[in-house]
């Protein structure tokens, strides 16, 4: 166990170092948590679509919050994660997604054993990050928390499917540039929607492919400015896993 943690520890040095702005955190979830004792590693991206009042201004205006764009940009990042199983149907991980770290614990209940096992899994997941300075727009940080939900079919680890729901609440904050000048923001939001996921390989590696499609709805201060805004946003993730 100790070489794996040293790669892992590597993954998470690098995707630090290549992070960008984007709040793109993906669940990755599989079809099933990871058995007891075996270690689940996968590297690849995510991205953060934001739609309808949730996109980044085309052009900004010099007199305009530059909120938006430094702390809730879309874009693409790297993404990479460890999980092991500490007990049956239990298993810890710790994502790094750009400048966004989560660790999650996770729980099973398997419904059904066989060569097509089910189970639904659910979680707690608690993260936080920072927002580098994007264009001298400003810097900050956020913490926050998230609740995901799947119900999970593995076909004889061969194929993985999951659907389910995730629910996050969030609180971001930092300095931001307004009217030519950097001044203190914050905001606190909330975000819900499904998920779908699947995975495909033969015995040790798997490819994965996720899509979350979320309602988010921000309550923003900046310099004593209202910008509260709601809209969908698309978080898509894919990644080569390796179980160990």
């Amino acid at each position: 166990m100790k070489w794996t943690g040293l790669v892992l520890a590597s993954l998470v040095g690098l995707l630090v170092g290549l992070g960008g702005c984007a709040t793109a955190v993906p669940a990755m979830s599989g079809g099933s948590t990871t058995p007891k004792n075996r270690t689940d590693l996968a590297l690849g991206g995510a991205a953060r679509v934001p739609l309808g009042d949730l996109r980044d201004p085309a052009v900004l205006d010099p007199g305009e919050s530059q909120y938006r764009y430094a702390a809730d940009a879309g874009g693409v990042v790297p993404m990479a994660y460890g999980r092991y199983g500490i007990a049956k149907n239990w298993d810890l991980g710790l994502m790094v997604s750009g400048s966004t770290v989560k660790a999650e614990a996770r729980y099973e209940r398997v419904l059904q054993e066989g060569t097509a096992r089910s189970s639904l899994i659910v979680g707690l997941a608690p993260y936080g990050g920072w927002i580098p300075d994007r264009d001298r727009s400003g810097s900050g940080g956020r913490i926050g928390f998230e609740v995901p939900f799947v119900y999970g079919v593995d076909f004889g680890g061969i194929y993985e499917l999951w659907l389910g729901a995730r629910g996050s609440g969030e609180y971001v904050f930092g300095e931001f540039q307004v009217r030519g000048a950097e001044q203190r923001a914050s905001g606190a939001g909330v975000r819900l929607g499904p998920v779908i996921g699947m995975a495909l390989g033969v015995r040790r590696i798997h490819a994965l492919v996720e899509l979350t499609a979320a309602y988010e709805y921000w309550f923003i201060d900046h310099a004593g400015g209202a910008l509260n805004r709601g809209g969908f946003v698309l978080i898509p993730g894919f990644g080569l896993r390796l179980r160990l």
